[in-house]
């Protein structure tokens, strides 16, 4: 079956109310919108763009320095015997920082070593002890993969 394509070189009509939106045989609404993002719809009809997205210039992605601090990371592994860490777990002292939901931190393995997969099942992150107690509350389990497109990943309380 074909399918219509319809194409608009002017938006005189501005947004449709929802009452409207199925009525092709109004006179506006072939140049109007459903739905308007990004843009102000004048009294007079037209669509003007809204301030602020001018392009200026490229920048260059930047690596901000990131504060890291010794803290105890207890990962768990109930993998394969094909994994890094087979079947035990591991404990471990290492730099990390934790900014805008996110935890960063660095692990060595001891030798070079590919990794395919991080699984992070009963992730523990435990602050140093400074003779108080207490302690970061632990992560859901399972913890979900973050990936840089992602929003930060919030524990409910």
């Amino acid at each position: 079956m074909a399918q219509e394509v319809l194409r608009q070189s002017n938006f005189n009509g501005g947004e449709l109310s929802p009452s409207a939106v199925g009525r092709r045989d109004l006179k506006a609404y072939a140049s109007s919108l459903a739905l308007a993002v990004n843009v102000k719809i004048t009294p007079e009809g037209p669509l003007l763009r809204r301030g602020g997205f001018r392009h200026l210039d490229m920048i260059r992605r930047r690596l901000e320095p990131v504060v890291l601090e010794t803290a105890t990371l207890t990962a768990p592994n109930g993998g394969t015997p094909g994994d890094t860490l087979g079947f035990g777990g591991m404990e471990t002292t290492t730099a990390m920082a934790a900014a805008d939901g996110y935890v960063v931190m660095e692990i060595d393995f001891g030798a070079q070593t590919t990794v395919a997969m991080f699984d992070l099942i009963d992730f523990v992150v435990v602050e140093p002890s400074s003779g108080g107690g207490g302690g970061l509350d632990p992560l859901p389990d399972p913890v979900p993969p973050q990936y840089p497109w992602d929003r930060p990943y919030a524990v409910e309380a």
